[in-house]
């Protein structure tokens, strides 16, 4: 059988008994798998629904954490009860996806920040991407340009972002990067630029480390 810790462990392990609530494993060996670069990714509210996939999917390609924030044209104008429930929901899809695809880390979840409280985040990123449909600004190569440090991207709402909060997302360091010449909806377009950044940026090469059995 094998166990995931959410921290870069993956366990082999056979069931030596279960009860009614626990279960105890004699652990027969221990791998720490090699961590996926440091991808961030901000979602402006959408239906939840949709939110909810772009979460599953987000997880299984590696993100480390999802931001969603609140915007002018979100659809989403719920409380702070609303919100601690919604970020309840969104754990248990990240474990479900975890546990689906092997995903040994498990990413984090913030609570919906304001566009405000993104734009001062920007600052403590490598770089920031900004997924928009064709653009001129942002070349593909400018990606693999971010180096070693974490990397954000931000994707709009389902109504997208007001020229003023774009605008205001550039000033802040981010960079525009085109996803195509077609509109995506949201979901689409935060795992086509999760899968982006993952694949762009470099990781360590090394492999895991094997330890011995357990108990």
């Amino acid at each position: 059988m094998k166990l995931l810790d959410g921290r870069g462990c993956t366990y082999e392990a056979r069931m030596r008994r279960i009860g009614a609530r626990e279960a105890w494993f004699d652990v027969i060996s221990c791998r720490t798998e090699r961590e996926m670069p440091p991808v961030d990714i901000a979602i402006g509210i959408i239906k939840a629904p949709r939110f909810d996939l772009a979460v599953e999917k987000c997880t299984e390609l590696g993100v480390r954490r999802l931001i969603p924030f609140a915007s002018e044209r979100s659809v989403w104008r719920g409380g702070a009860a609303e919100a601690g429930r919604a970020v309840e929901r969104m754990r248990r899809k990240i474990l479900a996806s975890c546990k689906q695809s092997g995903q040994p880390y498990f990413p984090g979840i913030d609570a919906p920040v304001g566009f405000e409280a993104l734009v001062e985040r920007l600052g403590s990123y490598a770089a920031a991407f900004l997924a928009e449909q064709h653009c001129e600004e942002g070349a593909p190569a400018r990606v693999s340009d971010a180096g070693n440090g974490p990397v954000l991207g931000i994707v709009g709402p389902e109504g997208g972002l007001t020229p003023g909060e774009r605008a205001g997302l550039v000033a802040g360091g981010a960079v525009p990067v085109s996803l195509g010449p077609f509109r995506l909806r949201g979901e689409t377009a935060a795992i086509c630029l999760a899968y982006r950044l993952i694949a762009c940026l470099p990781r360590d090469t090394g492999s895991g480390a094997d330890a011995g059995p357990r108990s």
